[in-house]
């Protein structure tokens, strides 16, 4: 039967002339990888399962299709309508992480990640060998998981309250996830989910891991079936921040009412951090109010914002969408009702 199996593999991938070296590496890579562990898991993941969940990895991400289709796809990733995050996948920023772990017949592989000081990125496909463990409705996928750094530090733990935190956290202010394939009769799902730092604090990512404990299902009618299991997944080393990916902006006079503490463009986002002489009861009067425009009169606004008070002054830390990649070179910060700054770039 392995000869058989193995003999499909090769017909199926022969019929692709015009298959990139990369994706057949990637093709290689995760049809060793789950063989491998298909070898220690006979009894409940049997080998022919295991090369059809490699291929169902391979075509349900898009993979086995020429150069344009593959970045097409790969820009598809991360689909939050953020043009931060957009131009940095445009750019060629995300890494192809096509790690995969099997547990309780279910595979998940990390397909593609991300990340700066700003925001964290992972792309999950998510394969049930047996889509009958599946039922009708499903509404959302998601996912328990931790993210370990190799220095032993949980950069982030989406868990719930039922579970203990391993790690001290706080990096991220903010998160967003959703499923941009999610097919009951195919048993195939992607999980993409994004954290983002207000305070542009996210370390750099080398030899960690992410630990996957759970698989929650959420049905249409409001039930919720948990599904608890062992899925560790490499993520690959984060791009060197210091490799020209970073512009810094400074204030071009400082006289303005709002004192810039830092300013920075990262490959997603623009964080920004700033102080205002005075102390606010509450977030109100920033709401809505900050916009950022660059120097062809563009504007754009932020998502979110975090705030505190020190020494008499509020402290504003927030991200804007635009990125490294546009090399501005200068750039003014406006608040309605508070005032404004230019800031040119060092």
């Amino acid at each position: 039967m392995k000869a058989d199996v193995e003999k499909e593999m090769e017909q199926f991938v022969n019929e692709e002339p015009e298959m990139p070296a990369v994706v057949r590496e990637t093709l290689d890579a995760t049809y060793a990888t789950i063989q491998s562990q298909a070898k220690r898991r006979q009894k409940k993941f049997g080998w022919k399962k295991a090369a059809v969940a490699a291929c169902a990895f391979v075509i349900a991400g898009g993979l086995l299709l020429n150069n344009d289709e593959v970045r097409a796809k790969i820009q598809a990733f991360f689909s939050f309508e953020d043009r931060g995050i957009e131009q940095a996948m445009s750019n060629g920023f995300g890494q192809e992480n096509p790690s995969t772990a099997v547990d309780q017949e279910i595979g998940i592989t990390l397909q593609r990640s991300f990340a700066d000081g700003n925001k964290l990125g992972l792309s999950f496909l998510v394969e049930f060998v047996k889509p009958s463990m599946l039922e009708a409705g499903i509404s959302e996928v998601s996912m328990d998981f931790r993210v370990k750094n190799g220095d032993g530090e949980y950069i982030e733990e989406f868990i719930p309250d039922t579970k203990v935190l391993k790690g001290d956290g706080g990096y991220a202010s903010g998160l967003e996830q959703n499923n941009p394939v999610l097919n009951e009769e195919t048993g195939i799902v992607q999980y993409d989910v994004v954290f983002s730092s207000n305070r542009g604090s996210f370390p750099i990512l080398k030899d960690a891991v992410l630990e996957v404990e759970s698989i929650n299902i959420f049905y249409e009618k409001g039930t919720l079936q948990k599904i608890n299991g062992e899925w560790n997944l490499p993520i690959a080393n984060q791009n060197d921040r210091n490799n020209n990916q970073s512009v810094e902006y400074v204030m071009a006079d400082s006289s303005s009412g709002i004192q810039v503490l830092a300013a920075k463009a990262d490959p997603t986002s623009f964080n920004l951090k700033f102080a205002v002489d005075q102390l606010f009861e509450d977030e109100t009067p920033f709401v809505f109010a900050m916009k950022l425009m660059d120097d062809k009169g563009n504007e754009y606004r932020n998502d979110s914002f975090s705030m505190e008070a020190e020494n008499g002054q509020t402290i504003i830390s927030t991200n804007f969408p635009i990125t490294s990649y546009d090399q501005f070179e200068r750039v003014q910060i406006i608040i309605d009702g508070i005032g404004e700054v230019e800031l040119l770039r060092k």
